[in-house]
């Protein structure tokens, strides 16, 4: 007779070990190879599919046993991991008096990812030889550069981080080490519109007994934009000469051309465009280097981001992937040029802060192009610009202008525009969009006194540029919609303006369908409770 199985007999089977032995079998087979970001990314894509409750243990394993030759690879994997939970763990292995201070100083950096600012560390207490750590990180640093120059534009990342005071003495510390290959970013530096950082670099440059550096002085003392620093330079330059440095030729860049393609998006209701720049990587055999800023028109450069490193199939990707969110047109360098010379100009107007990733990218453009910092005004020559603005029948469809899909997210973000919402009394979203300048005279006149006018000249800019961007984009009818809307800017009463009407009506909209979003979310919450 056949015996009954007993189910508590069966052993189940720990697939954890499996796991755990591919997931080191990965990490050690990305270990010695020279992969892009770009591909580092994806294979960090591909480690953390195998399980983020298994890798990051098995990161954190790696850095308590001092493995030296793995912890790049799982340093990178932990930043990647964007986990908060690695903290506390982290800050355990800081104190770990048999881990070295090599990666420790992986460590801190992965922890400033984090939000952790190392000055806020005990750095002495961790690090044994903290001074060492320090130049050998940085002398590293200089290493790379010199192989990659496009790296240049993450250190300028970390940079952007630190305090003023942090800055300044970071530079410092980079003429300290006399060190030639730390010329490629000291340039850069240099040439930047923060006087006192650039101040730094010139200083530094004057340090390093060279004539690669006396080369970069001289180029400062003549091209650079500053009085000041073009003097500075002088001074470190004739220092250099009489040591007895004899000058020798530093263009590492001298092969990059223009950039060969360059991209600008549509302007979108909070005055905000990107801009990409694509360069052939002069370094590297059939690899692009793209830059994408964003540009605001009432702020000037507001952030940046580059990628190095990359195939054409990459670029393409990106590109496409963005378009799919975003209008975007493919343009002409030189008006790509005009409209950082205008972005760059508010930026000084405003004294709005610029990102010092820029600054590199900057430099780029400035290898074959001068900025200027100037207004930059579109032509229209192709319009007759007079018989537009009398066009009666033109201005009427300014109001519908709002429901292409350029203008999509066009209307006025301000929390008093709610109170207008309810002022409207339309209960629906249906109702809102029939109201009428007759029916609604007060709610429009105080909500453009209130709300519009204020904001007038940049709405005005936002539509000039937008119209510019229609233009170029061939479509022509739309372009002289937005353009008509531009010029009667000056109508008065302004509420009487269609398209100003169209948009306080989107405005209206969106609060109202916010307001029935929030409303719905606190009942589905008192249901909960």
């Amino acid at each position: 007779m056949q015996k009954k199985t007993n189910k508590q007999a069966f052993v189940k089977v720990d697939y954890r070990l499996l796991y755990k032995k591919r997931i080191l079998d990965y990490l050690k087979s990305l270990k010695d190879k020279d992969l892009t970001l770009w591909e580092m990314d994806e294979a960090m894509g591909k480690l953390f599919n195998l399980g983020d409750e298994t890798v990051i243990p098995i990161c954190l394993a790696k850095l308590r046993e001092n493995d030296e030759e793995m912890a790049p690879i799982v340093c990178y994997a932990l930043e990647y991991a964007n986990n908060i939970s690695v903290l506390e763990p982290l800050l355990e292995i800081l104190i770990m008096t048999d881990v070295s201070d090599r990666i420790k100083a992986r460590i801190i950096a992965v922890l400033g990812r984090y939000g952790v600012d190392a000055a806020d560390l005990p750095l002495e207490f961790i690090l044994k030889d903290f001074d060492k750590v320090a130049s050998d990180s940085m002398l590293e640093m200089f290493e790379d550069v010199q192989k990659d120059p496009f790296l240049i534009p993450h250190i300028l990342d970390d940079l952007n981080e630190f305090s003023p005071e942090m800055r300044a003495a970071y530079i410092r510390d980079m003429g300290d080490l006399r060190d030639e290959r730390s010329i490629y970013l000291l340039e850069i530096i240099a040439f930047a519109d923060d006087y006192l950082l650039a101040q730094e670099a010139v200083k530094a440059l004057g340090k390093i007994k060279s004539g690669k550096a006396l080369y970069v002085l001289f180029k400062l003392a003549n091209k650079s934009k500053d009085d000041k620093i073009r003097k500075l330079a002088f001074r470190e330059a004739q220092r250099l000469r009489l040591s007895g440095v004899i000058m020798s030729y530093f263009e590492p860049w001298q092969n990059l051309k223009r950039p060969i393609k360059a991209f600008v998006s549509a302007i979108d209701g909070t005055g905000n465009r990107s801009i990409w720049m694509v360069w052939q990587d002069p370094f590297k055999y059939k690899k692009l280097s793209f830059v994408n800023l964003l540009v605001n028109t009432e702020l000037g450069v507001v952030d940046c981001w580059g990628v190095s490193d990359l195939t054409a199939r990459e670029f393409n990707s990106s590109i496409n992937d963005f378009s799919k969110t975003t209008f975007i047109e493919k343009c002409d360098f030189d008006y790509v040029v005009a409209l950082l010379g205008d972005a760059l100009l508010v930026n000084q107007t405003k004294g709005s802060r610029i990102p010092y990733q820029f600054y590199f990218w900057k430099y780029l453009v400035e290898l074959n192009d001068i900025i200027k910092y100037e207004r930059y005004r579109p032509k229209f020559e192709t319009y007759d610009l007079e018989a537009i603005k009398n066009d009666d029948a033109c201005l009427k469809k300014t109001f519908g202008l709002i429901d292409y899909g350029y203008f999509d997210d066009w209307f006025v973000r301000d929390p008093r525009v709610c109170a207008y919402a309810k002022e409207s009394k339309a209960k629906h979203i249906r109702q809102m969009r029939k109201l009428s300048y007759q029916k609604s005279e007060n709610l429009f006149r105080n909500f453009t006194e209130e709300l519009i006018e204020p904001n007038i000249n940049i709405i005005k800019r936002m539509l000039e540029l937008s119209a510019d961007f229609l233009e170029r984009s061939n479509c022509r009818d739309i372009a002289k919609l937005t353009l008509c809307a531009f010029l009667n800017m000056d109508m008065k009463p302004l509420c009487c303006h269609p398209f100003i009407q169209g948009l306080i009506i989107e405005s209206l909209v969106m609060a109202l369908s916010n307001v029935r979003s929030e409303s719905k979310i606190r009942s589905n919450l008192n249901r909960l409770k």
